[in-house]
């Protein structure tokens, strides 16, 4: 037993020097130039050769830095940012996801405070839509920059809606009357899947910031203070679940998944689908640029939370200057470099990878559908981030596991209780 301790030890230790020494980083590179570390996660083809190309137009611009670029996968991601944090070697720039995620790199210290280079350069700082922008700030301080961008809305066939002569709802009455004129012709209003479990985290997600204010969530969210207990949180489940004892979510949710019914509503079978503008281009290719539209979720009825008509759920994807970083002004430059908006609109051009850009998306690197949504996403001031990525991993799973059970019965109330439960084991831990 003793003898396998230590090996388990050894083996530790290992991977924590391996992961480590990826993440390594010195002050200059053999030529005397500055060198900057820089982690990423687009190592698949259709991505890395837009950044490798990135990165060498601004050493062309900036012969003095070097680019030491590492590009590695979404799961590898998620583990080794995590590694390199605990170790204390995080690279010089490195991506992040928006949240929580953000939020525990820069409530630790371990991301640079780059709120003066954002006061001393407002052109920059203005330059990004206001939503997601905020998804970068922690208790009033920006630490990171969002390149990539996404927004919840619910689109809807256009052929289905003529043939109904239906109008666009812009309020949640108008949306439930659509609803039930949909149902009562026996067409699915929404077309809904939950088997994988996280669909339901883009309804509750928004639920959420549309009943509970801003502060209360940003404390739940956190990891070593989450207690979920506001009662915006039980009308969030409720308001979701009303949807399904409705029948307008259609029937046998939990056996079907999120691409099956999505398939199922370019086809025609149902009217509506909640979904985000990084998925548009699936629809474009099945339906074409006229056969779907989009439309603001709707504020439910009773939201109060203080950020109700303002606030969308959403995800950016971020940069973000590691605290430890000897080369401050050069990896702010590196960032100003690919957040400007020629570079941004090359981003979206040559990836499709959404930017954060105000007037960043246009039909000339996109299509009319997309740049037309962004567009409206300029009327939101803040991002509600992906659920599952908000809170701590066994929160995030309580949460959709409970929620799957409440499409067959489980009240809203008793959600939350399996919630809260979790929440303050986490809390526990974290003391």
């Amino acid at each position: 037993m003793k003898r396998k301790t230590i090996a388990m030890l050894m083996v530790a230790s290992m991977t924590v020097a391996l992961f480590a020494g990826c993440g390594s980083k010195s002050d200059e590179s053999d030529s005397g130039k500055v060198k900057l570390t820089f982690l990423d996660k687009h190592p698949e083809d259709e991505y890395k050769g837009y950044f490798e190309e990135a990165i060498a137009d601004f050493e062309k611009e900036n012969p003095d830095i070097e680019i030491e670029y590492e590009n590695i996968s979404d799961q590898a991601m998620k583990e080794k940012l995590s590694v390199l944090a605990a170790g204390g070697d995080l690279p010089d720039i490195f991506f992040c996801w928006g949240g929580e995620c953000l939020n525990r790199f820069s409530r630790s210290g371990k991301t640079l405070d780059i709120t003066s280079y954002m006061d001393e350069d407002a052109e920059w700082k203005n330059s990004f839509l206001p939503a997601f922008l905020s998804s970068s700030v922690y208790e009033g301080k920006n630490y990171a920059v969002p390149y990539r961008s996404s927004v919840l809305y619910m689109l809807y066939n256009k052929q289905v809606f003529a043939d109904n002569n239906l109008d666009v709802p812009t309020t949640w009455d108008e949306f439930i009357d659509v609803c039930d004129t949909l149902k009562n012709k026996e067409i699915t209003p929404i077309a809904f899947g939950n088997s994988d479990k996280w669909y339901t985290m883009w309804y509750v997600g928004q639920f959420n910031a549309n009943f509970v204010n801003k502060d209360v969530r940003t404390a739940d969210y956190n990891p070593s203070s989450g207690t979920f207990t506001d009662e915006g949180y039980v009308k969030a489940v409720q308001t979701f679940l009303d949807l399904n004892d409705a029948g307008y979510l259609g029937k046998n949710v939990n056996s079907k998944d999120y691409y099956q019914v999505r398939e199922e509503f370019a086809a025609g079978k149902q009217a509506m689908i909640l979904d985000a503008t990084s998925q548009f281009s699936f629809y474009t290719g099945a339906m074409g640029e006229d056969g779907y539209g989009y439309f603001k979720i709707p504020i439910p009825d009773g939201a109060t939370g203080d950020e109700a008509s303002t606030i969308v759920t959403g995800g950016s994807e971020n940069y973000a200057i590691s605290a430890e970083t000897k080369h401050p002004d050069e990896a702010v430059k590196f960032l100003k470099f690919l957040t400007k908006k020629a570079q941004a609109e090359k981003q979206t051009k040559e990836t499709g990878l959404p930017n954060a850009i105000i007037g960043g998306i246009t039909e000339d690197n996109s299509d009319a559908v997309i740049a037309a949504a962004y567009k409206t996403s300029e009327d939101y001031n803040a991002i509600a981030e992906w659920l599952d990525q908000c809170v701590d991993g066994n929160v995030s799973n309580t949460y959709m596991a409970s929620l799957q059970e409440a499409l067959d019965g489980k009240s809203a109330e008793d959600v939350m209780a399996d919630v809260q439960k979790a929440a303050k084991e986490v809390a526990d831990a974290n003391k």
